[in-house]
Parts: structure tokens; C-alpha cells; sequence
């Protein structure tokens, strides 16, 4: 059956998502936007005759959705646009999916779960990788040990370059705003990306054992609102190599974490943008070999201080590839079998249904070749 969607966010994860979504659905059409033109170029090459780029900025201009029958946004920063995508979905009267990995952002569409009443339409925010999957997997070990009282997330990366901007951006932001954790069966703040919260993990091989510390995405604040049982629910990240979190960490806080400009001689300068270019000179500048890349997310649920098991996935791919993979698993999920009205985080979406697609989806890409895998 053809489907319209519209995919707001040309970026690496945006283009990722929109490939995945392209090759298996063959009679759907997509609408592209995004600021850039040449991003959207790009996203049109996927398929010329199926996808429609639109040059619009969100965080700057209105945008009038026709036709949709899902909105997917994968636009960040989040915590900068994710509400303007979302009430114009709202507007619309269209289902809305973003992969929104910080609390701010989640905060922000969340608000907005009696005017999607209202609307008889649903937002799910923060189905990607790590929040989605992670989510999803969560889920399916609540289900499976319903004495658990604690559920801990723990993500790795490795990439090889320095990435998109709005990664960088969000990055960043990490390390100068606060990680809601639950404790105690309440949201408690922790200072985000520090030495003093690390947690050990023990992750598949190659990562094995590695320290992950306190980050300020939103698993802990969705998984809560589904399951208000738990007594703690904590979201850990480590970058790889290990100096790196110390590095990103120091970097935030000294001021490039925020996002107001600075003017230098007369220039206005963003810090994480001035940042982010100087790392891609400097990456160009190397000519080094490629180093390996790897993506990871890692959930485990206890009872008393004790596992009582884990799921995990990994691969060897850029993180844009695994949250491309989870949107595309999201909108196919929502799709097969509805949302409530209203919104939610991404346990909203039948976590069978979704972890089901994400791995058929992944095998046709070689991705995750593993699958999930179970402890």
C-alpha cells in the first residue's frame, strides 16, 4: 500500500533513514526538507522519481504538511527544534516520530500530549537507536522479569570523523546540562558526562568492560512514565577511545556546550560550530588510517542490586546507521499497529513489533549481524 512521509532532516541520520525506508517499501513516496541544499541533493538521489526535496529551515520558518500520513523528524539539535516539527504535525492532524536524544527535547513534545488528544493524532519522541531500541529492549526485559526494580542503559560509541554539526552540538550540550536519572522511584539530577558518576559495563566483545557515565538523554524519563515501578532507571554513554569523554566533558564546560554566538573582531562565531570545523581540518589534515568504528547499546535489568539479564546490540558502522535503522523500524511499526492518541516516548510502539523490524531491516543491510543479543 503507498504511503506518504515526510522526513524533516537531510543529515547523515535523516538520508540514513530514508534510504532504509526507500529500498523496503518500494510503492511509498517521500517528501525531504531541510535547510540545506545540498543535503537535500543528496536525499534525492535515493530515488529521483519518489522523493521530493522541500528547502525549508524549521528552527526559523513555518512548514505546512499536506499529504503526509507520518511525519518522522530527525532535525537536531532536538532540544532546538523538535516543537516547532511537532505542532505543525499537530496541525496537520499527522502521526509524528522524531529520534530526539535529549531531555529537553522529550520535555517539549511531551507537553504536547493533550493537544495531541485534542487532535486524535499521536507524537512519539525519541525513536532511534539509544532512545528506541534501547527502549524497546528495556521493555522486552521488564516483560520477561517482572520482579526487576532497576533498569540500567548504557550506549558506546566510535566514529571514525568528526561527524555532522548537530551530533557535535548535541554532544556537547551533554556535558553543561544536567542527567535526569530515577532513583528512588523519583527524577533526580546528576551531573552529566563526569568522572564521579561512572558505571561499569560489560558490553559484547570487541568493547567488553568499559566505564559509562551519567548523560542527559531521556531513556530514564520515558521508560519511567511506562513503568512507574522501578526504583531506579540510570542512562550511561561512553565514547571510545576512553580520553574522549574526559576531552567532550572539558570542551562543554569551558564553553563550547553553548549555543550563543561569540563575537570575535566584528564576526559573529557559534563555539561548536568553530569547533566542528576545526576537527574536520584537522581529521582531513592527518591522512591516517581509518580507525575502527563501532556502535553499541546495552540494557540490563536487576532486582535487588542483582542482573537478572541483559540485551545488547552492536556494530561496526557509524552511529547514524543504527538510529537510521531504528527510525525506519519505528515508522513501520507505528504504521502496522497503531499508537494511542496522545504523547509518548517510544515505548509506545509495540516493542516486539518494532525489534522485529529493526532486525529484518539490519540483516538486508548487513548491519548488527548479530542480532539482539540475550544474557
Amino acid at each position: 500500500m503507498s504511503k506518504s512521509i515526510w522526513i524533516v532532516g537531510a543529515g547523515h541520520m535523516g538520508r540514513s533513514a530514508l534510504a532504509i525506508l526507500a529500498e523496503h517499501e518500494p510503492q511509498w513516496s517521500f517528501t525531504v526538507v531541510d535547510r540545506d541544499a545540498q543535503s537535500l541533493a543528496a536525499a534525492a538521489q535515493v530515488d529521483p522519481a519518489r522523493v521530493r526535496p522541500l528547502q525549508v529551515d524549521v528552527s526559523r520558518e513555518a512548514l505546512a504538511i499536506e499529504g503526509a500520513d507520518v511525519v518522522l523528524n530527525m532535525a537536531g539539535p532536538f532540544f532546538a527544534v523538535s516543537t516547532r516539527v511537532a505542532e505543525a504535525a499537530l496541525a496537520a492532524g499527522v502521526p509524528y516520530l522524531d529520534i530526539a536524544d535529549d531531555v529537553e527535547a522529550t520535555e517539549s513534545i511531551l507537553a504536547l500530549d493533550e493537544a495531541a488528544r485534542a487532535a486524535s493524532t499521536s507524537l512519539v519522541t525519541g525513536a532511534g537507536l539509544s532512545p528506541g531500541v534501547s527502549n524497546w529492549m528495556a521493555a522486552t526485559l521488564v516483560a520477561e522479569y517482572p520482579e526487576a526494580d532497576e533498569l540500567r542503559v548504557a550506549w558506546a560509541t566510535h566514529e571514525p570523523d568528526p561527524g555532522g554539526l548537530a551530533p557535535l552540538r548535541h554532544m556537547l550540550h551533554m556535558a553543561v546540562v544536567p542527567a535526569l536519572n530515577i532513583e528512588d522511584g523519583e527524577p533526580r539530577e546528576s551531573v552529566g558526562f563526569r568522572p564521579e558518576t561512572a558505571g561499569e559495563y560489560d558490553f559484547p566483545a570487541p568493547l567488553g568492560r568499559i566505564e559509562a557515565y551519567d548523560t542527559a538523554h531521556p531513556e530514564p524519563l520515558t521508560l519511567h512514565r511506562r513503568f512507574p515501578h522501578l526504583r531506579r532507571i540510570v542512562c550511561q554513554g561512553s565514547l571510545r577511545p576512553a580520553w574522549a569523554n574526559a576531552a567532550f566533558s572539558t570542551l562543554g564546560r569551558i564553553g563550547f556546550g553553548y549555543g550563543e554566538p561569540v563575537e570575535i573582531h566584528g564576526v559573529s562565531i557559534e563555539p561548536a560550530e568553530f569547533l566542528w570545523q576545526l576537527m574536520w581540518q584537522r581529521h582531513r589534515a592527518r591522512n591516517s588510517a581509518p580507525s575502527e568504528t563501532t556502535t553499541a547499546v546495552h540494557v540490563v535489568a536487576l532486582a535487588d542490586g542483582e542482573e537478572l539479564g541483559a540485551r545488547s546490540v552492536i556494530d561496526h558502522d557509524v552511529m547514524a546507521v543504527g538510529t537510521g535503522l531504528g527510525a525506519a523500524a519505528a515508522v513501520l511499526a507505528a504504521i502496522e499497529s497503531g499508537i494511542p492518541d496522545g504523547a509518548h516516548g517510544p515505548e509506545a510502539i509495540d516493542a516486539g513489533v518494532a525489534l522485529a523490524h529493526f532486525t529484518t531491516l539490519a540483516a538486508r543491510r548487513g548491519a548488527f549481524t548479530e542480532g539482539i543479543l540475550a544474557r
